[in-house]
C-alpha cells in the first residue's frame, strides 16, 4: 500500500476523486450554458446543433467523467491492483477536460482537435481499466468494459457523422451511447444494489437473484439496442421493451426492502433504476403509436443515469475516502429529492404545451442544478482532503 507522504496530491491518488469533481463542475457548467440556449433559442457559439450538443456532453462529458471515476475506482478493488495516480492521471482527465473546452468552440474552429482527445480519453480509459483485468484473469468483467469500447465506438462514429454534417448518423451514434450507458448502469446496479441493501439497511435480509434474468437481460438489451436504431420494426422493440420491464422489474422486486428508505444512499439508488425501468415502459407506446421517444429518453437520461450517476458519486466519494457510510452526511437528501423531482418533471413535460412545457423544461434544469452545486458544497472538500484514516487514496 502506497504512503499518503507521497508526493501525488491527493486529488490524483485515486480515480475517483478528480473525475467526480469535474463531473460535478461540469454537470453545473453545461446545464447553466443549455438554460441559457434554451431560454434564448439560439445556438450562441457552439458548432454543433444545440440538441446534438446537450446530448453529446451530457453522456460523453458529465457521465463518461463518472464512468471513468467509478470505474478506475471499482477495478482496483475487483482485480487487488492499482489503477492510475498521480500524472497518468491527470493527462487522463486532461484528456477529457481538454474536449469539454472544445465542445464550446465556434463553426470555424475545426471538429479534429476535440475529436482527438475525446477519443483519446475512451482510449486511454479502456487501456487503463482493461490490463489489471486481463493481469488477474477476470473475464467476468469483459461485460463491463465491452460497453466502454462501443461507448468509444459510437463516439468515434459520432464525429465523422458530425464532421460530415449527417445530423441523422449524430443521433443515431448518441442514442447508441446512451442505450449503452443504460447498460452499463443496469450491469453495475446488479452487481453493487444487493450488496449495498444486505449491510445497509440494518438488519439480516437476504435479496433473490436470478442468473436467467442477468443472460435475458443482457441479450434483449443488446437486441433492443441494435433494432431500435438500425431497424424500423416497431413491434419487436414494443415486444423487446416489454419483456425488459417485466425482467427488471423482478429483479428489483427480488432486492426491496422496506429499509431502504430509511438510508438516502440505498433509495436513490433505488429509483434511479426505476427510472430506467420507467424508460422501457414509455417506450412501449412511442413505437406502438408512432410518437417521439422524449419522454422515455428522458427517464433513460435525466431520470435513470443522472439520479444513479448522483446516487454513486456520494456513495463512492463518501466510503472510498475512509467515512463510515452509516453516518453520511444528513443533508443528502436535498441534492436527492431536487434531481429525482427535476427527472419526473422533464419525463412528464411532453405531455404539456406552449408556455407550460418551456416552464417545466426550465424547473427541471434548475433542480438539476440545485443537486450539484449541492453535491459541490458537500463534497468538493471530502474528494480534496486526505482519508480521516491517514490512509493512501
Amino acid at each position: 500500500m502506497k504512503s499518503v507522504n507521497s508526493h501525488c496530491p491527493v486529488i490524483l491518488q485515486t480515480g475517483f476523486r478528480i473525475f467526480f469533481l469535474g463531473a460535478a463542475v461540469y454537470a453545473v457548467l453545461s446545464m447553466v450554458f443549455w438554460l441559457v440556449f434554451y431560454v434564448f433559442q439560439a445556438n450562441l457559439f457552439v458548432a454543433m446543433p444545440l440538441t446534438v450538443w446537450h446530448g453529446h456532453e451530457m453522456i460523453f462529458g458529465f457521465t463518461m467523467a463518472v464512468v471513468a471515476g467509478f470505474l478506475l475506482t471499482a477495478v482496483m478493488n475487483w482485480t487487488g491492483l492499482p489503477t492510475l495516480s498521480g500524472r497518468p492521471l491527470l493527462v487522463l482527465f486532461l484528456l477529457w477536460a481538454v474536449a469539454r473546452v472544445l465542445a464550446f468552440m465556434p463553426a470555424s474552429f475545426p471538429v479534429w482537435p476535440m475529436a482527438f482527445c475525446d477519443s483519446a480519453f475512451i482510449v486511454f480509459l479502456s487501456v487503463a481499466v482493461i490490463r489489471p483485468i486481463i493481469a488477474v484473469k477476470q473475464w467476468k468483467q469483459s461485460a463491463v468494459f465491452s460497453k466502454v469500447l462501443l461507448l468509444l465506438a459510437s463516439n468515434i462514429v459520432f464525429y465523422i457523422a458530425l464532421m460530415n454534417t449527417d445530423l441523422a448518423a449524430e443521433r443515431k451514434a448518441l442514442r447508441f451511447a446512451v442505450y449503452m450507458i443504460v447498460s452499463l448502469t443496469l450491469t453495475i446496479g446488479r452487481r453493487i444494489l444487493p450488496f449495498f441493501i444486505e449491510r445497509g439497511v440494518g438488519y439480516p435480509v437476504t435479496l433473490r437473484n436470478s442468473r436467467f434474468l442477468d443472460i435475458t437481460s443482457m441479450f434483449l438489451l443488446l437486441g433492443f439496442s441494435v433494432i431500435d436504431i438500425f431497424c424500423n420494426w416497431p413491434v419487436v422493440v414494443a415486444v423487446i421493451c416489454a419483456l425488459l420491464v417485466v425482467i427488471h422489474s423482478l429483479r428489483l422486486a427480488g432486492w426491496y426492502t422496506y429499509g431502504i428508505w430509511e438510508k438516502p444512499l440505498l433509495w436513490i439508488l433505488f429509483v434511479g433504476y426505476s427510472f430506467l425501468i420507467l424508460g422501457f415502459f414509455l417506450k412501449i407506446f412511442a413505437v406502438l403509436y408512432h410518437h417521439p421517444d422524449d419522454a422515455a429518453l428522458h427517464a433513460f437520461t435525466a431520470g435513470g443515469i443522472g439520479t444513479f450517476t448522483l446516487g454513486m458519486m456520494t456513495r463512492v466519494s463518501w466510503g472510498h475516502t475512509g467515512r463510515n457510510i452509516a453516518e453520511a452526511p444528513a443533508a443528502l437528501p436535498l441534492m436527492f429529492f431536487p434531481i429525482a423531482l427535476g427527472a419526473v418533471i422533464r419525463v412528464c413535460s411532453p405531455v404539456l404545451t406552449g408556455p407550460s412545457f418551456a416552464i417545466a423544461i426550465g424547473i427541471s434544469q434548475i433542480l438539476w442544478l440545485a443537486a450539484f452545486i449541492l453535491y459541490l458544497i458537500f463534497y468538493s472538500k471530502v474528494l480534496t482532503s486526505p482519508r480521516p484514516d491517514g490512509k493512501w487514496g
